[in-house]
């Protein structure tokens, strides 16, 4: 009886070290083991002779290193935070769940799900409730800058390929007229070891978007125009950027831009996540 007392003790101590019965701190885990860290640099965002919002191109640096999922979030993860904080389940068209890209969400699903994570891991929420509001200074998960999705989709300025990773987009990415999109990291990372920056499912930034933007951003940090400098017409829209699997290869081009309304969300519709990196990480 005392070594069974003795070994439900030391199985207890364990499932603490472990996070067991904390799934939210689970979930953490689970996307903190798929993070890659993406250095600091300088490179050349955009293409000459492009379209008109694409061009011309300029240096942009990123002064600070940061940390991104090396893939597009999962079902698998998504579900997870839906089972841990009570919110709704995407459908996923019939596609299937597991390590397929979580598609279906909109920008603010994206954003609370970021906030989940941030709250369990114990760092400040990046944004507001509904997404709309954005705090940079907190330093939680968020959704990558449109700068910083195309600094990590060329390597951290490393390679000049036409995709994320090659010049050959079936090497790298899910495209053309496929009935659906794939598992993640089903093809060839690109040199940061990210995946799937080309194709797949079109992946949500940060940032408004502004189509006269590389005229006249910062060359540091860009973090795309403010809403009320965006938001006339038919309504502001968010960056979404890498094309998807229904698409032509010229969506999944590093330098490709492209944008939806920030309530959009549909089945070619994803996301991925980075945080600031650690000190030393």
């Amino acid at each position: 009886m005392e070594s069974m007392s003795r070994a439900v003790r030391i199985a207890a101590a364990l499932c603490a070290l472990s996070s067991c019965g904390n799934p939210a701190r689970d979930l953490v885990d689970r996307v903190e083991a798929a993070m890659a860290v993406v250095p600091a640099g300088t490179f050349v965002m955009g293409r000459d002779g492009g379209p008109p919002d694409a061009s011309p191109s300029r240096a942009v640096s990123i002064t600070a290193p940061f940390a991104m999922l090396r893939h597009e979030v999962t079902f698998d993860e998504y579900d997870a935070y839906c089972a841990a904080s009570g919110a709704v389940r995407p459908g996923d068209a019939g596609n299937g769940r597991g390590q397929m890209p979580v598609v279906n969400v909109s920008y603010a699903d994206a954003a609370r799900f970021c906030n989940f994570l941030s709250e369990a891991a114990g760092l400040e929420p990046c944004y507001g409730q509904t997404g709309f509001d954005f705090y940079p200074g907190a330093n939680g998960y968020r959704l990558p800058t449109e700068a910083e999705w195309e600094y990590a989709a060329r390597g951290a300025g490393s390679e000049g390929f036409e995709y994320a990773g090659s010049d050959a987009p079936e090497e790298v990415a899910w495209f053309g007229n496929l009935p659906a999109p794939r598992p993640v990291e089903g093809k060839k990372p690109n040199a940061l070891g990210l995946y799937d920056l080309s194709g797949n499912v079109w992946e949500w930034c940060n940032d408004w978007y502004g189509e006269d933007w590389y005229a006249r951003g910062p060359s540091a940090d860009p973090v795309g125009p403010a809403y009320k400098e965006v938001s006339g017409g038919y309504g502001a829209k968010r960056v979404r950027r890498g094309g998807n699997y229904h698409e032509a290869a010229v969506h999944a081009s590093v330098w490709a831009r492209s944008c939806d309304r920030p309530g959009q969300a549909d089945p070619g519709m994803g996301f991925r996540i980075v945080r600031r990196a650690a000190e030393g990480e």
